[in-house]
């Protein structure tokens, strides 16, 4: 896979402030969207008050389109550097690297989790009784979720129903182990892959919903002690990393599409019209979600292109824009911490919902600000330590005019190999890159 890089996406074209405050914004999606479903028999004033305004309930309940706006923004960041070394005429990065500091920045906060939602949680919310009553079922959990296995069957697909969310951390995993292979098809054939990735999302998913009988039947076999109808197995196969391939290749070129465009000198009054491209993309895909669709099969395309075509308005045609909405204040700081943010909202709820006393009005700050300082902690201690930065130099530093939202990556002065090739280095990411 060529010389032994280590370079992040971050060391490659800096910080991305304007990707971090979408990262805010579908981590916030998501967390209202479970507030919303998992409050609501339980008399919140909060949820009455969304009631009361189909709009925006309409908004809260579909903010599992939080999870594709996640995919998307994955696909962006990390075929950024396959993307630059071609255009610089260096080696590929290399693919263990890659891995590497997937593993050092997805790994440890996840373990930690684990450790936290089998030791703790399951006492809390299931009981203290629950491991004894259902030792091997756990301890076959713990095995699947520790190998990121756990999304493949219906033995552990619901994280023991304390932690459902985790399901798209093995879709991501499953997705960096591929990344290596198709990147290099991406920087070679960028439409060509993307069609083939497309092709591939829209055939697996038209076989979730009406083929794959022995699949479907031997999912159904293990999951038959809990009677799990066909209609849900299917929903689990329909949501494998193949109907997603799509959404990440989407991202994929829309992270093209800003890399060729990072050179911007100043505000033009196109941005406006393309502002209005995203809010009607946006638009879109409401009245998709709150009218219906008249797709079919092909109706879920919908989310990863209208997410797709608004991301590319306001990221790459309106970067000042972007800049000033997503980039600053609580969404980036809720961006920043949003790894940690999705990995422990669910079990906090849960937890809350069974012993939090009755705040009325004040219940859903108090969880919003005990989440939020929590994933501090988590970021703070548990995710930051294993992404410090090496001290290695970083060759041909992101240029001095580079695009809004695009902060320089450290400069310092290059050296060269034996060969005359730029010596490989490593920068790690505070943008999940």
């Amino acid at each position: 896979m060529g010389e032994p890089t280590t370079e992040s996406v971050r060391a490659e074209v800096g910080h991305i402030g304007a990707i971090e405050g979408l990262r805010g914004v579908a981590v916030l999606w998501v967390v209202l969207m479970h507030y919303f479903v998992l409050r609501g028999g339980l008399d919140d004033p909060w949820i009455g008050l969304l009631n009361t305004q189909p709009a925006l309930k309409a908004i809260v309940a579909n903010g599992y389109l939080g999870v594709d706006l996640f995919f998307l923004i994955t696909g962006f960041l990390l075929t950024l550097p396959w993307f630059r070394h071609a255009m610089q005429g260096r080696a590929a990065p290399s693919a263990r690297e890659f891995y590497r500091r997937r593993v050092r920045r997805i790994v440890p906060a996840y373990y930690v989790q684990l450790l936290i939602l089998f030791a703790l949680v399951i006492p809390l919310v299931h009981g203290s009784e629950f491991w004894m009553r259902n030792l091997w079922f756990t301890l076959y959990n713990i095995g699947a979720h520790v190998t990121f296995l756990h999304y493949t069957t219906p033995l552990s697909s619901a994280s023991l129903s304390l932690n459902g969310a985790l399901w798209t951390l093995a879709l991501e995993a499953q997705y960096y182990l591929l990344l290596p292979l198709l990147a290099p098809l991406f920087v070679r054939w960028p439409w060509r892959t993307t069609a083939s990735l497309a092709a591939i999302a829209l055939a697996w998913r038209y076989q979730a919903n009406h083929g794959l009988a022995a699949l479907v039947a031997w999912e159904m076999r293990l999951g038959e002690a809990w009677k799990i109808p066909e209609s849900t197995i299917r929903h689990f196969l329909w949501t494998q990393l193949p109907g997603y391939l799509a959404h990440f290749a989407i991202g994929v070129m829309i992270g093209r599409a800003w890399l060729m465009r990072r050179v911007v000198t100043s505000y033009t009054h196109a941005e406006a019209a393309w502002q209005a491209i995203a809010v009607a993309a946006l638009v879109g895909l409401y009245v998709s979600h709150a009218a219906g669709s008249n797709l079919g099969d092909f109706a879920w395309a919908v989310v990863p292109l209208s997410l797709g075509l608004a991301m590319y308005a306001f990221v790459v045609r309106s970067p000042h824009s972007s800049n000033t909405v997503l980039a600053q204040g609580p969404l980036a700081f809720v961006g920043r911490v949003s790894y940690s943010t999705y990995l422990y909202h669910l079990p906090l709820l849960l937890v809350w919902n069974k012993y939090a006393p009755d705040l009325s009005w004040a219940g859903f700050p108090v969880y919003l600000a005990l989440l939020l300082a929590l994933s501090w902690l988590s970021w703070r201690f548990v995710e930051r330590p294993f992404m410090q930065p090496s001290s290695k130099p970083v060759p041909n530093p992101w240029p001095t005019n580079a695009a809004p939202g695009a902060s320089e990556a450290p400069t310092t002065s290059p050296t060269t190999t034996a060969s005359g090739a730029s010596p490989s280095t490593t920068t790690a990411s505070s943008s999940n890159s």
